[in-house]
Order: C-alpha cells, then structure tokens, then sequence
C-alpha cells in the first residue's frame, strides 16, 4: 500500500465572533486591564502619600500659628528692647569718653600737686573743675590756670569763676566748654604737658 502526501495544510473552520472576543481578552485585553490596574493603584498610593503630606503640613501650620500666637507678645517686646538697645549704643557711640577727658586734666595738675578736693563735672559741654589748695599755694592753682588754658585743646573758654579764700585754704572753681569732642575716639587730641 502507497502512501500520499498531501501538502495543503488543513485549514481549521473559520473562527466565530466569540471565539475572536474570546482570544482578544485572553491575550490583548488581560495585558491592557493589568496595565489600567497597575496605573489606578499607583495614583492610588501617589494620592494616600499627598493625602498625608497635605494632613501633615495642616498640623504643622496650626502648630506653627499656636506658637506665632504665643511668641506675638515677646516678639513685641523684644523689638521694642531691640531698638531701645540700638538707641543706647547710638547714644553712647556718639557721647564723648568723659573718662579721658577726665584723665587728661588730672594730667595737668601741677607736679608738686598741693590741690586737694579736686571734683570734674562734666554737663553736656559745660566743665566745672572745683577744688581746694593751701593758701600758701596760691602759685598751684595759677598753674592748674595755665595748663587749663595752654594744655588741653579740647577746653576754650577756661575761667576763673571763683577764688574763696579762708584762714588757710583757697576754694576755686574753674569752668570750661568743651570742644571738638564728639565721640569716643581722642586720637586727635594732643596735649603738651
């Protein structure tokens, strides 16, 4: 017995509608409906995590005005020391350095210095330099008057006001105007004695 061959292929029925749905959904449509739920369950998450963060930044905004409502009063106050402060240090960096001042006439005062009770007040511009010597040391306080005058270039205007002479004691008082003081640096004023 012979054999044939038969080389066409056999050709199956051709596929009905719902056997074409059917392969559709078990192949394109499976891989199309796993992608949309991969996506939805990402947005899912994606809007849990900004739920959360939103959740967050709400506590921690009424959290951050409990504390600004607090801190509102010290806040005030501290601005108001602030510039309190700020003004103090303004005055003071523009107030002359009176303990310079000061140093310098007792720089003056003559070397065998008999004066005693010697008191500096200083008023704005104003300086009262008062003070007591031995009446036999008359010659002391004409000294005192000439450096007054002739050594310290930050004083014009230096006089006399008033010599009181007791048994044995002289009482003065000298008075001056300062000038060219204006602040705390007295690099630029020189004395000679």
């Amino acid at each position: 017995m012979k054999k044939g061959f038969n080389l066409l292929k056999i050709q199956p029925e051709p596929p009905s509608v719902w056997t074409k749905f059917y392969d559709w959904i078990v192949g394109t449509a499976r891989v199309v409906i796993i992608i949309v739920e991969i996506i939805v369950l990402v947005a899912f998450g994606v809007r849990v995590v900004v739920d959360m963060q939103a959740k967050n930044i709400d506590k921690q905004v009424a959290q951050h005005e409990a504390i600004l409502g607090v801190m509102g009063g010290g806040e005030t106050q501290f601005r108001r020391v602030q510039a309190k402060t700020n003004a103090y240090k303004q005055i003071w960096n523009n107030s002359p350095d009176y303990l310079d001042i000061i140093t310098r006439i007792n720089a003056v005062l003559p070397v065998n210095n008999t004066i005693s009770n010697l008191t500096i007040t200083i008023d704005k511009q104003n300086v009262l330099i008062t003070g007591t010597a031995p009446k036999s040391k008359e010659e002391d306080v004409k000294k005192l008057e000439d450096n007054l005058k002739n050594n310290l270039p930050f004083l014009s205007d230096t006089v006399l006001q008033k010599l009181e002479d007791s048994t044995d004691q002289l009482k003065f008082t000298f008075s001056a105007t300062l000038t060219n003081v204006s602040n705390k640096v007295f690099t630029n004023i020189k004395t000679d004695g």
